[in-house]
């Protein structure tokens, strides 16, 4: 999705802070009732406040009318009522989250960040959420990249795919700067197939009938086909105790099944809960 794509920066303009931080508006998502217990012990940068730097990337994460939705949203009001905690939401721009939570303003950020090398240099990143899987968007049911071959497709610039679909492709391919402008072309019939993340996809095309939305089959050709990139919330260096206490829960979640939960409850597909061993893209 265009919010994970902008998420696989890694320089980032930390004079943004101050800009976003500035504007920004908080939101108790919870409330703590009296006697309660946390599940795990770790410090926050407010006592008794999660403070979560929050992307407006839905249906991830969402601070549209000043409220806190998505389903990351959802996980981490689970975590922060388990640990006795409300959440404080921050609404901050994509290049602006990480050092946020690098520089102690905030305990965790959202929006859907991939789980990257060059990224866990700076903070420390969760186990895995979801999947970023790649999917088609037509409407005559392409579910395989040889589905699509010969005709005129598009995908989105900053994808990890975008180049070998680009390679694949050839000039029946066209990059477009954001999902938003594909889809319009989808509608008017100058692209065929959409290639994009099957979670955005899911999200954009929700109200369209007449189109299907696949992910696509393993092939060689695009290796997100086979091996997407996995998601996961960022937290700072310096908690440890919060990153164990993270961890700990995801597993959790996964087991008993809050994760697909999430999903289902934000439209998204619940494979991307699927998301096997931790692995980092390089």
């Amino acid at each position: 999705m265009k919010s994970i794509q902008n998420g696989l920066t890694v320089g980032f303009a930390t004079v943004i802070i101050a800009t976003s931080l500035s504007a920004c508006s908080s939101q108790s998502a919870s409330s703590v009732p009296s006697g309660c217990t946390p599940e795990y012990s770790f410090t926050t940068v407010k006592g008794g406040v999660l403070t979560v730097a929050a992307t407006d990337a839905p249906p991830l994460s969402s601070t549209a009318d000043n409220s806190f939705t998505g389903a990351e949203a959802s996980l981490l009001k689970k975590f922060a009522d388990a640990n006795c905690l409300v959440v404080e939401s921050l609404p901050t721009s994509f290049a602006a989250a990480i050092p946020t939570v690098e520089s102690g303003r905030a305990d965790i950020a959202t929006g859907g960040f991939y789980r990257t090398a060059e990224r866990a240099k700076v903070v420390t990143l969760s186990a895995p959420t979801y999947l970023d899987q790649l999917a088609a968007v037509s409407k005559t049911g392409v579910s395989k990249i040889n589905d699509a071959m010969g005709q005129k497709v598009g995908t989105v610039d900053g994808y990890m795919w975008t180049a070998e679909i680009r390679d694949s492709f050839g000039s029946n391919a066209t990059v477009y700067p954001s999902s938003v402008e594909m889809r319009a072309d989808l509608a008017a019939g100058r692209i065929a197939v959409a290639l994009d993340s099957s979670g955005l996809a899911t999200h954009l095309y929700a109200n369209d009938t007449d189109i299907s939305i696949n992910i696509l089959e393993p092939d060689a050709r695009v290796s997100a086909t086979a091996q997407p990139a996995q998601m996961g919330f960022p937290t700072a260096k310096t908690n440890a105790s919060l990153s164990e206490a993270l961890d700990s829960a995801i597993s959790k979640w996964k087991e008993d099944g809050t994760t697909v939960r999430a999903l289902k409850d934000a439209g998204l597909p619940p494979s991307m809960a699927e998301v096997g061993p931790a692995r980092l893209l390089q």
